[in-house]
This record gives structure tokens, C-alpha cells and sequence, in this order.
């Protein structure tokens, strides 16, 4: 258990740095015209840590049984 919170929070930890070096509006959407439909602030990309750690998540598991 402790592990897992360790690995979430270093997840986070490398994307939050990584934010820290992109623009403050980040385009997430484009149309079929190549426009971007979608904007959103940078630290809106936090949600994205679900990502990876599901991933470990799932593996990690796996191993176990």
C-alpha cells in the first residue's frame, strides 16, 4: 500500500515538473480544419497521472497472483 502511494506520488511529482515547462493555455482538440477547438490550462494535464499509475497499477498487481 505504501508502495503504491509512493510510485502515485512521484508520478506526480515528474508531471508536475514537466508543466512547469509548457505554455500557460494548452490546445487538447483539434477540428477537421486543423483549428484548435479545445484549450485548457496547463495544470489541467494533472488529471493525466490516472494514466500511468493504472498502468503500474495494473502490472504491479498482475505479478502478485
Amino acid at each position: 500500500m505504501k508502495k503504491d502511494v509512493l510510485v502515485f506520488f512521484i508520478i506526480l511529482f515528474i508531471l508536475f515538473i514537466a508543466i512547469l515547462f509548457l505554455p500557460n493555455s494548452i490546445p487538447i482538440h483539434f477540428n477537421w480544419k486543423g483549428e484548435a477547438d479545445i484549450v485548457v490550462n496547463r495544470y489541467f494535464l494533472l488529471f493525466g497521472v490516472i494514466i500511468p499509475y493504472s498502468i503500474y497499477w495494473k502490472y504491479s498487481r498482475g505479478k502478485k497472483h
